[in-house]
């Protein structure tokens, strides 16, 4: 769908547009609501949602550090992207440290080692994990 509004004040105009992917399988709040489990020692998750879409499977994990804690080392499970929505902390990718606060999106690859130093941060440290991979017959 494409949008566009024009402004009163000085003639601008907002456009947007909006592309729809048909979801054939979907199942929101994959975990019990509100349940994290551990994944690797340090980092708790949930998968709030999982479907297959265009011939990928779109999942997306909400993760947990808390606060003066570290996370071990885990794997992507696919190709994802990190949006960081609580707390600051220090993200090491395949050995890499790079600080991370609210709003940073950070793109992984397959097989990329990650783990999360928050050791330093007052509080939680709260990330979402939308992981694309091959849809499995």
């Amino acid at each position: 769908m494409l949008l566009a509004i024009r402004s009163r004040c000085c003639g601008a105009v907002l456009i947007s547009i909006s592309i729809v992917v048909p979801v054939k399988t979907a199942f929101a709040q994959v975990d019990v609501p509100g349940g994290y489990r551990q994944l690797v020692p340090g980092l708790l998750s949930r998968s709030i949602f999982k479907g297959d879409a265009g011939g990928r499977t779109v999942e997306v994990i909400d993760l947990l550090v808390g606060a003066r804690k570290a996370s071990q080392e885990l794997t992507a499970p696919g190709r994802a992207m990190l949006d960081v929505e609580a707390g600051e902390a220090t993200l090491i990718v395949d050995g890499k440290s790079q600080q991370v606060r609210p709003g940073a999106v950070v793109a992984l690859d397959s097989d990329q080692r990650i783990a999360v130093d928050n050791t330093g941060g007052e509080r939680p440290f709260v990330a979402r994990l939308i992981v694309l991979s091959p849809v499995r017959h």
